[in-house]
C-alpha cells in the first residue's frame, strides 16, 4: 500500500507542471493575437471594407475660427505619410461645423502646410447654424510625409466651430 501512495503523490507535481506549461502556451497564443494600440495611430480606426480594402480615419482635431480670410485652425493638423498606406483608392476630407449665431456662410478646407498650398477639391461651404458633417469630393494627397492643416474662414467673422476634422482614406 505504501508504494501506491508514493506513486500517486509523484503524479501531483507532474500534473501541476503540465498544467503550468499549458497555461504558459495558452498565454503566448493569446498574446500573439492581441495587437497593441498606441494613441494617435490610425490602425485603431481601421475598418475592413472587403478582403483587400481598408478604411482609415486620420483625426485632425477641433477648434474655432472668427476670421473672414483663410486662417489655420490652431491644433487641427496631422502628419500624413502616403507611403504608409499602399495604393490609395479614395481620399476625402471631412469636417463637422457649427455656427452658434447661425447667420453666416462658413468655409473649411484642407491645407498642405509642408508645401504651402490648399489641397485641391477639399474646400467646403456651410450656410446656417449646423452642426453639419461636410464631406469633400475626392482629393489627392501629395506623396510623402506632409503636415495637413485645417483652415477656415467665415462670411461675417462670427465664430464658427470645427467640431471634428478628419481625413478619410480607403485603400485597395
Amino acid at each position: 500500500m505504501k508504494s501506491k501512495k508514493n506513486s500517486s503523490f509523484s503524479l501531483i507535481p507532474l500534473l501541476v507542471f503540465l498544467l503550468g506549461i499549458t497555461l504558459i502556451i495558452l498565454g503566448i497564443l493569446l498574446f500573439q493575437q492581441i495587437k497593441p494600440t498606441v494613441l494617435g495611430t490610425t490602425d485603431t480606426a481601421t475598418t475592413s471594407v472587403s478582403a483587400s480594402n481598408k478604411e482609415l480615419y486620420i483625426p485632425l482635431g477641433t477648434g474655432i475660427n472668427t476670421s473672414t480670410d483663410w486662417t489655420d485652425v490652431k491644433g487641427a493638423a496631422a502628419y500624413i505619410d502616403t507611403r504608409l498606406y499602399g495604393k490609395l483608392k479614395k481620399v476625402t476630407f471631412e469636417a463637422s461645423l457649427g455656427v452658434p449665431s447661425g447667420s453666416q456662410t462658413s468655409y473649411v478646407r484642407l491645407f498642405n502646410a509642408t508645401d504651402k498650398h490648399p489641397v485641391w477639391y477639399s474646400e467646403m461651404t456651410m450656410s446656417g447654424a449646423g452642426p453639419e458633417l461636410l464631406i469633400s469630393s475626392a482629393v489627392t494627397l501629395d506623396s510623402g510625409n506632409k503636415i495637413y492643416q485645417v483652415q477656415m474662414k467665415s462670411q461675417l467673422g462670427s465664430p464658427t466651430n470645427l467640431l471634428q476634422g478628419r481625413v478619410h482614406i480607403i485603400t485597395y
